[in-house]
């Protein structure tokens, strides 16, 4: 759903909710919601989109509104024009029903009168109408595993099995990474050439299977990891990872000069081979957890990166085989 569309669409919604006596609330960053309502008796959250991972994800989602007085969950209402899309846990309203009830909330602000939603099944709670400010929250776990510098875990359990294709069980581990960053400095100087050495960067090296990949500093969550995963052991220590990284920095600047000189009448040509010191190599190092889904179904198994969404080609560490 282009933005535009997106946007008309939310303003009508709107309407049709305060037509019937909903009190409206924007829902800022991190959800990607289009707004509240709240009313005497249900609150609800509703989105407006065509995409389906952001469908699916709405989809699993719990949310509640914070008041202090039980947390009450909402309803979900989607709105969507893509044919087909199919969800287990949220209100969906097509193109009949968004024509229907934008007529009804016209002819009964005409009249003065207060239009009456049918969404088909009851409200999850009776409660008085609480304070417009209120606003919905994603449920959080009730416990919380051990405090960890790691990656968040963005993709839920439902939707990590629904892009794996399969109908299972699914574990989150957290999969140990060496984050480094480096800082090479120096320089040599043959025959009026200068070369220099200085050189930065970062990565992370997976601490079970040596392979490499980059995570971005400020997406490094340190706190607690949910409660219940499996954090797994580091196979490769420190000083064999800086050792490496080392070598691997030396490898990549070590450059070879050619130059020539005259002596008499003769030219002669030379060849040096510069590399930087080692100890103008600092290297940082620091254990990083990634979290992955593990979904099994029958004898498949398929990972799942739990911050990107990401299909694992290869499995994060040596134990588990891939089909």
């Amino acid at each position: 759903m282009e933005s535009g569309t997106r946007e008309k669409a939310r303003n009508v919604l709107k309407r049709i909710f305060m037509a019937a006596s909903y009190d409206i609330n924007e829902v800022g960053e991190p959800l990607e919601l289009d707004f509240s309502a709240i009313g005497s008796e249900d609150a609800l959250v509703v989105l407006c989109s065509d995409d389906p991972e952001t469908i699916e994800y709405f989809d699993s989602m719990t949310y509640q509104l914070r008041t202090g007085d039980g947390d009450p969950v909402c309803r979900k209402l989607l709105f969507t024009l893509a044919p087909g899309v199919q969800t287990e846990d949220c209100i969906r309203w097509g193109a009949d029903e968004f024509v229907r009830y934008a007529g009804q909330a016209a002819l009964a602000e005409v009249l003065g009168q207060t239009l009456v939603l049918d969404f088909g099944c009851p409200a999850p709670v009776t409660r008085s109408k609480p304070a417009a400010d209120f606003v919905p929250v994603v449920e959080e776990e009730l416990e919380a595993g051990p405090e960890l510098p790691h990656l968040p875990v963005q993709v839920t359990e439902k939707r990590a099995s629904g892009i794996a294709g399969l109908h299972g069980s699914a574990k989150c581990r957290f999969i140990p990474y060496w984050n480094y960053h480096y800082v090479s400095s120096g320089e040599r100087e043959v025959k009026d050439r200068l070369v220099s050495f200085d050189s930065e960067g970062t990565g992370a090296i997976n601490a079970i299977n040596g392979l490499k990949m980059e995570i971005d500093p400020d997406t490094i969550k340190r706190g607690a990891v949910p409660f219940g995963s499996e954090i797994v052991p580091a196979r490769l220590v420190r000083e064999d990872v800086e050792e490496q990284l080392v070598r691997d920095v030396i490898d990549r600047l070590t450059q070879r000069v050619r130059f020539r000189y005259e002596k008499g009448d003769a030219i002669f040509y030379e060849e040096k081979t510069l590399k930087p010191d080692r100890n103008n190599i600092q290297v940082d190092l620091e254990v990083v957890y990634v979290p992955v889904w593990q979904v099994r179904g029958g004898s498949k198994i398929v990972e799942v990166n739990a911050f990107t969404g990401e299909v694992l080609s290869m499995p994060m560490d040596e134990g588990v085989e891939l089909l």
